[in-house]
């Protein structure tokens, strides 16, 4: 008799396969007539492109999003980033919830696995924090949106679409998606107006700060409202992790603005032309988006190179772990910094806030650091062959700037992504979902089959060797 081969999943493989049903799904919905404004069903290639874009929150697009789709086609694109940047397991763990059914194990492996988690208690607590977080963060900015984009004088616009206008790009926002119903430029129209650029800068850094870092500070509050604790105990509380999080957070916010500042000050084709307050704001605005939002109030195509440069980097570290942003994350930039640090100042170990970080912490943040910076030349590489008779007839760094886009699930472009050949649009589909589900988890769900058969192999000590390093 056989013996019937039973086919369990890990919990990286069911996230990599829930985002790709998320997509397929996705696909076939943006691709039936009606999605359409003109009646008529856009090419697979552009609703798999949508859809992805959408569903890995990035916020590339090869159309007008505010003209292309119907209100239905605007809809799906909506619930695509709602359910990308919450991610599938946070709503199906929900919907159980609500339907009263105890979590397996096997469902609180893959929460944890989602949310990046050292173990698998809290569970239920975790989603149902980071969904009332969500909403109510959206509903705020919503608010806010709606009533900017109602009063502005940019668009003379009713209040049905002012709603509409604001609680869509709430929700790109805290997403992180950059996906937009205006037009053709984005933000562009508003790089003066302060609430609206507050407001998205906002929602941005709270969607990219990471889900844990929100239900530590609500706990810590918690607690302190509650008198089980002073505020000065709950300060000296907060978690290494946080630490770094917002310290490095303000420090990037605060030196690409500088940069940005100094680099685009005179640029008449960007903020050459704004008052010392707007091109301030635009600075911060560029700086913050660039971390993986993907709106823009200036003219990407018309920064200088070293801008351009700038942005690819800050595109490159992204947001924070277990949130809605991409990149290499926040703490793997930090622990690399703290790393570097530690062997210039001849110290023993990796130390941060009066903590010592394992060598596993430092392994890992190499591992995801060059597998992400892989997947980022690996695609500008196929984008210069894809490109060579490109119309658009895009530099190099036209091509690492869109590349580092994909990847990083930010949504900037030069003005390129419209003029990708199909080949170039399937790159930027592949390197779109890596740089979402972040490499670590692509390989870890590849592997992970091979590690266990070979995990009774991973205990036995090897000699020790040295190489010359430098």
């Amino acid at each position: 008799m056989r013996k019937r081969i039973k086919w369990r999943l890990t919990p990286t493989q069911t996230l990599v396969l829930g985002f790709l049903t998320l997509i397929i799904i996705g696909t076939i919905l943006l691709h039936l007539p009606f999605s359409s404004n003109s009646g008529y069903s856009i090419s697979f290639v552009d609703a798999i492109f949508t859809a992805t874009s959408a569903a890995c929150v990035t916020g590339q697009t090869v159309v007008t999003t505010a003209v292309q789709w119907s209100i239905f086609g605007k809809g799906v694109i909506l619930v695509l980033i709602q359910v990308g940047g919450l991610g599938i397991i946070t709503l199906a763990t929900a919907f159980s919830i609500l339907l009263r059914r105890k979590l397996d194990i096997k469902s609180r492996l893959t929460i944890q696995a989602s949310f990046g988690q050292e173990n698998t208690g809290g569970m239920v607590r975790l989603v149902i924090g980071v969904l009332k977080t969500a909403l109510i963060v959206e509903g705020i900015g919503a608010i806010f949106l709606t009533i900017a984009f109602w009063f502005s004088p940019e668009n003379s616009v009713s209040f049905g679409t002012a709603a509409a206008w604001g609680l869509f790009h709430s929700v790109s926002a805290f997403c992180n998606a950059g996906f937009d119903i205006i037009g053709t430029n984005s933000l562009m129209p508003y790089v003066s107006d302060p609430i609206i650029n507050i407001t998205i800068m906002l929602l941005v850094i709270c969607g990219g700060i990471g889900f844990p870092l929100w239900l530590e500070f609500a706990k810590l509050a918690k607690a302190a409202i509650s008198k089980k604790a002073s505020l000065k105990t709950a300060i000296t509380q907060i978690s290494v992790h946080a630490k770094i999080i917002i310290t490095y957070t303000v420090a990037l916010l605060v030196v690409g603005a500088v940069f940005f500042l100094l680099f685009e000050w005179d640029n008449p084709k960007t903020m050459g032309n704004l008052s010392w307050f707007d091109k301030i704001m635009a600075s911060f605005f560029q700086s913050t988006t660039m971390r993986t939002a993907g709106f823009t109030t200036l003219n990407q195509g018309e920064l200088l190179e070293p801008s351009q440069f700038l942005s690819c980097v800050l595109m490159f570290i992204g947001g924070a772990s277990a949130g809605t942003a991409g990149g290499i994350k926040i703490t793997t930039f930090a622990v690399i910094l703290l790393a570097v640090g530690s062997v210039l100042q001849g110290k023993p170990n990796i130390q941060a806030f009066h903590r010592v970080l394992g060598v596993n912490v430092l392994q890992k943040a190499l591992a995801v650091t060059m597998l992400v910076m892989s997947v980022w030349l690996g695609g500008t590489i196929f984008l210069c062959f894809s490109e060579e008779s490109n119309a658009f007839h895009p530099s190099f760094l036209d091509l690492l700037f869109e590349s580092a886009s994909a990847t990083n699930t930010v949504g900037v472009s030069t003005g390129l992504t419209p003029f990708l050949s199909i080949a170039g649009r399937w790159v930027c589909i592949v390197t779109m979902f890596l740089g979402r589900l972040g490499p670590m988890t692509v390989s870890a769900a590849l592997a992970s089959r091979v590690l266990r058969k070979s995990g009774s192999n991973a205990q036995v000590k090897l000699p020790t060797a040295n190489v010359l390093i430098g």
